[in-house]
C-alpha cells in the first residue's frame, strides 16, 4: 500500500479539511483541482495559495470545454444560484451532470502517474440529498471500477462520507485550520452571499461550534 494519495482539492471547506487530514496522517499528498467553468472559480485561487504555502504538489486542470456536454447547472450556466438550504428541492439546479465521475476518472489517471494508491474526495453526508455522485453507492462502484481500470489499482475514498458539515469543521478546528483560506459560496463575488445552500450550510456549521466564520459576508451575515 503506497503512502501517496491524490486529493481532489476544490479550494472549498471540505476539501481543504481533507487535504490537511491526509497530511496529518503522514501521507504524501498530490492536490488536483479542476476548472470546469464554475462561477465560483475564485475557489481555485484559494487552492493555489494553500498548496504554495505548504509546498504541496498541485495541478489545476482546465476542463471547461466539457461544458458543452455538461450544461444545465446553476454553477456553470447562466442560471440564478438558488438560495436556501441544501435539502430544498431547488438546490438540484446546482448539480453538474456527471461531474464527480469525470473528476475521479481524471484523478485516477493522475494517481497512476504519480504512484498514488488512492484518490480522496470530500463527499459527505450533507451532500446525499442533492448530489447522486456523493452517495455511498456511487463511491463503492467507482472504487471497484478504478481498482481494475489500470494495471496499478487505485482506490477511491471519501473519508467524510458519514459526516455532516459540522463534524467536518470539528476535525478542522482540532487541526487548527484557518478557514479564511477557503471559499465556499457558489457566487464568485468579492464577499460570500450568505444565502446560497453552500453558505447556509457553512454558517450553520460554525454556529454549531460557537465559532465565527472568518470569511467576509454580504449584508453583514
Amino acid at each position: 500500500m503506497t503512502d501517496t494519495v491524490v486529493v481532489i482539492y476544490s479550494g472549498g471547506m471540505d476539501s481543504y479539511t481533507l487535504l490537511h487530514l491526509a497530511r496529518a496522517r503522514g501521507l504524501k499528498v498530490h492536490a488536483l483541482s479542476f476548472n470546469y467553468g464554475q462561477r465560483h472559480v475564485r475557489e481555485l485561487d484559494c487552492a493555489r495559495a494553500v498548496c504554495e504555502a505548504h509546498d504541496i504538489p498541485h495541478k489545476v486542470v482546465d476542463i471547461r470545454a466539457m461544458s458543452e456536454v455538461m450544461e444545465g447547472s446553476a454553477l456553470t450556466s447562466d442560471i440564478d444560484v438558488p438560495e436556501g438550504h441544501y435539502e430544498e428541492d431547488s438546490m438540484k439546479s446546482t448539480v453538474v451532470p456527471n461531474r464527480n465521475m469525470i473528476l475521479l476518472s481524471l484523478a485516477t489517471g493522475y494517481a497512476v502517474t504519480v504512484g498514488a494508491g488512492e484518490v480522496w474526495y470530500g463527499a459527505h453526508g450533507g451532500d446525499h440529498a442533492i448530489y447522486p455522485d456523493c452517495r455511498p453507492e456511487f463511491v463503492e462502484k467507482m472504487d471497484a471500477v478504478c481498482r481494475v481500470a489500470n494495471y496499478d489499482p487505485v482506490g477511491i475514498a471519501a473519508p467524510f462520507m458519514t459526516l455532516d458539515k459540522s463534524e467536518i469543521l470539528a476535525k478542522g478546528l482540532e487541526l487548527g485550520l484557518d478557514y479564511g483560506q477557503t471559499w465556499t459560496c457558489y457566487n464568485g463575488r468579492d464577499k460570500a452571499c450568505g444565502r446560497c445552500g453552500s453558505c447556509v450550510e457553512r454558517l450553520e456549521a460554525f454556529a454549531a461550534h460557537g465559532a465565527t466564520d472568518p470569511l467576509p459576508y454580504e449584508d453583514g451575515v
